[in-house]
């Protein structure tokens, strides 16, 4: 799961088993997760973060029918929220039916337009479908809204990106960073501003111009590790640490490769 994914899941439980479960799926502990929505749904079979954090929980575990259940059943005793449907159209989305999950974002906004997670999700659908432009005017447009967004500065990010424009991803990804409230929301900006340095810096390092073009490079990555052992110490999205961690290691070999290779 991607930390833009990850910041989708803003479940603001208040206490006992919501709490543990929230705080395990953040941690990819999804087994600790399960138990927990499901003991707090054993207390209120209708609670609608349980059922959303259960739902999520099977999502991420790649049981698309089951978080499908759960979700469905949020959105049937909780029309009047908007998370049951971005359950639902993330669900649809990552079983490939993108005019279901635009169905369903359709239903979250007549519920929350100006909702954040719903903008959000928008961003994220339209960059699935391959509309790098309508995502990158989806998230303008909603950063002008909500100005002090981290997760909204995270999407508009991944936008930038998809749409070739790295190094503003990077600023944009910084402002994220400053604009976290804490916790998983800035480990998600800080996992965002790494993924945005990684891309920036494709293609930099010149194999006859080493000396010159690769220790900014390597600063940037060294500039990430850093960021990732911030991260990893908070204990949260620690999946996602781990594979952005490699694609820097990877980077790191790719240009100690190709240096050596060019004499330099």
């Amino acid at each position: 799961m991607t930390a833009l994914w990850a910041s989708l899941f803003l479940l603001g439980a208040c206490g006992g088993p919501l709490l543990r479960g929230e705080a395990a799926l953040v941690a990819d502990d999804l087994l600790t997760a399960e138990e927990s929505f499901r003991a707090a749904l054993a207390a209120s079979p209708d609670d609608a973060d349980a059922l959303y954090g259960l739902g999520w929980t099977f999502h991420l575990a790649g049981e698309e029918d089951a978080a499908l259940d759960a979700f469905t059943r949020l959105a049937r005793l909780h029309p009047e929220r908007a998370s049951g449907f971005r359950g639902l159209a993330s669900v649809r989305l990552a079983k490939g039916d993108l005019p279901g999950a635009r169905e369903q974002l359709t239903r979250a906004d007549a519920v929350a337009a100006d909702d954040v997670a719903v903008m959000q999700s928008w961003v994220i659908l339209e960059l699935a479908s391959g509309d790098a432009k309508a995502a990158l005017e989806r998230a303008d447009a909603a950063v002008r809204m909500h100005p002090d967004s981290s997760p909204l500065q995270q999407a508009r990010a991944a936008a930038l990106l998809t749409a070739g424009r790295a190094s503003e991803a990077r600023e944009v990804a910084a402002a994220a960073v400053a604009a976290a409230s804490g916790g998983r929301e800035l480990a998600a900006a800080r996992i965002t501003w790494v993924d945005s340095v990684l891309r920036e810096s494709d293609g930099r390092v010149d194999a006859d111009r080493c000396a010159e073009t690769s220790p900014a490079v390597v600063g940037w990555l060294d500039a990430a590790d850093s960021v990732l052992d911030h991260v990893e110490s908070s204990g949260v999205h620690r999946g996602q640490v781990l594979e952005v961690r490699k694609q820097v290691r990877r980077r790191r070999g790719y240009i100690e490769d190709l240096c050596t290779r060019g004499g330099n």
